[in-house]
């Protein structure tokens, strides 16, 4: 660990919904444990589970429960939205949101979570994002200005190795997913692999297949140093997810030496190239899809070239490049600090009144399934009685953004 001056070592805390195996886990704990090898101060607090999260590869970062958080912290990083009302409560130089994910999507249109999740994205916080597209999004949507910390993928833990299991001759498919989540599309590409002259692999973190589909072998939960093994195993990765922040298994999968057949959404756009290092489809392109799959298999020629092309774009997405720009965000967070003002700080306020309201309401029976409707007429009640007519102002001339939340009661 390099020996950092006390002035530039940073006390850095990431908070975390859970320390199960995900993606966005295991992003977070790639910047925490980079960050320790750098030299600085960082632990990870779990609002659910706590322990050692051994499914990461060489994993050092402590991990405590959320309320142990300790004080004195530069940098407090939230990394989902219920994780933002827990940071706002504490105490530190400068808070973050590092936004994985449109997590309003994981709601039903109105819902309590819904409105919940919108909230997150109106605090006064340093907010970093992962993708281009989300950056984007945040900018045009809620009117915030988002650093760009991009994925990565880790070159000693994948790259071209030994297959898990010898080679039969004929061409092999990964489909990798989660089964129980729809929106990942298992069930769409299994239907576009059926009758294929190829072998069928499936990688499921979540759910098992139907027991009518054909494939010849299943893994569940593979631990990230063993989904190399798996990835080398295999020449075709059909990934048709409805909707991904940043698919990371396609860049895995370049980097191990396979080709990808993945649906044209945002989050494979960031370095998924048509034609150049893999093939898109739409999500719900069956046929596109098993037509592509099928040109591989008899088109050496694209297959190669496709390969090599993704093998350049993996070894052009590197995590050291990410970690210098993450110090250099953080710092700037430190100097400049979080919010802009008392109004800012106000509104804060107003937004985790909002939250509290959503999810422990005690005026309405039926609790957070039942309230938020309800809540929406309450709100300018709230911020005119207990945050001064100010912040509702200043709320109010933030229409086009708060009135995605508030709504009429604006």
């Amino acid at each position: 660990m390099p020996d950092l001056p006390s002035t530039k070592r940073m006390r850095i805390a990431y908070v975390l919904p859970d320390v199960a195996i995900s993606g966005g886990a295991a992003v977070v704990f790639q910047h925490a444990n980079r960050l320790i090898r750098r030299g600085h101060e960082v632990l990870v607090a779990s609002m659910g589970r706590v322990n050692t999260a051994p499914w990461f590869p060489r994993q050092s970062v402590p991990v405590v429960r959320h309320t142990d958080l300790p004080g004195g912290l530069d940098v407090v990083v939230a990394t989902s939205w219920p994780t933002v009302f827990e940071v706002e409560s504490r105490s530190a130089r400068s808070k973050c949101y590092f936004v994985q994910a449109d997590e309003t999507t994981f709601y039903k249109p109105g819902s309590p979570l819904f409105h919940a999740a919108l909230l997150s994205y109106l605090m006064n916080v340093r907010f970093l994002t992962m993708a281009k597209w989300l950056q984007k999004w945040l900018r045009e949507s809620f009117g915030k200005e988002a650093a760009v910390i991009p994925n990565a993928v880790d070159p000693e833990m994948f790259y071209p190795g030994d297959p898990a299991q010898p080679r039969t001759g004929r061409p092999r498919i990964l489909i990798e997913g989660a089964f129980a989540l729809p929106s990942k599309g298992m069930k769409e590409a299994f239907e576009a692999v059926r009758g294929l002259d190829a072998e069928v692999w499936c990688v499921s973190s979540y759910g098992k297949p139907d027991p009518n589909l054909r494939y010849d072998r299943f893994l569940e939960r593979v631990p990230i140093e063993k989904m190399r093994e798996v990835y080398s195993s295999c020449d075709i990765l059909v990934k048709l997810s409805k909707s991904e922040s940043f698919g990371l298994p396609p860049l895995e999968m370049m980097a191990c030496g396979g080709v990808c057949v993945v649906s044209r959404i945002t989050g494979h756009e960031e370095y998924v190239k048509d034609g150049e290092n893999g093939l898109m489809v739409a999500p719900d392109d069956i046929e596109g899809a098993r037509s592509a799959v099928q040109r591989l298999i008899e088109d050496r020629e694209l297959r190669e070239r496709l390969r090599a092309n993704g093998l350049k774009t993996a070894a052009m997405r590197t995590w050291e490049p990410a970690i210098d720009r993450l110090e250099e965000c953080f710092r700037e967070a430190i100097e400049t600090g979080t919010c802009y003002g008392p109004t800012g700080e106000q509104v804060n306020r107003a937004l985790v009144l909002s939250y509290r309201r959503l999810l422990s309401s005690s005026l309405f029976d039926g609790g957070i399934q039942t309230i938020a409707h309800r809540v929406k007429r309450r709100i300018k009640s709230q911020l005119l009685l207990r945050l001064g007519e100010e912040v509702y102002l200043y709320i109010k001339n933030h229409r086009r953004f708060y009135g995605k939340v508030f709504g009429d009661s604006l």
